[in-house]
């Protein structure tokens, strides 16, 4: 069977998973400036980092990431018009 993975666009910080899971991509998308893109295995936006997605204005980064995390997965975005899609499970 094939992995699936779930997705949550984000125009704001925030929670994407409680819990334990698998971080497959973010994709950032920059507004009128740069976004930076940061995931974090946690609840809030601190703790440990898991990566950092940066992308410049009227652009968009993809990373394809496949890593674990335990405490759940939240995401910082920052720049103006910032967004963000997260895939996971």
């Amino acid at each position: 069977m094939a992995d699936i993975f779930g997705y949550k666009h984000l125009t704001s910080s925030g929670l994407v998973k409680t819990g334990p899971g698998v971080l497959h991509s973010v994709v950032a998308s920059g507004g009128s400036a740069n976004a930076v893109v940061a995931v974090y295995d946690e609840v809030s936006g601190s703790g440990d980092v898991i990566a950092v997605v940066t992308s410049l204005a009227n652009d968009t980064k993809t990373a394809v990431l496949d890593v674990a995390f335990g405490a759940g997965c939240y995401v910082t975005l920052s720049g103006t018009g910032a967004k963000a899609t997260v895939s996971f499970r």
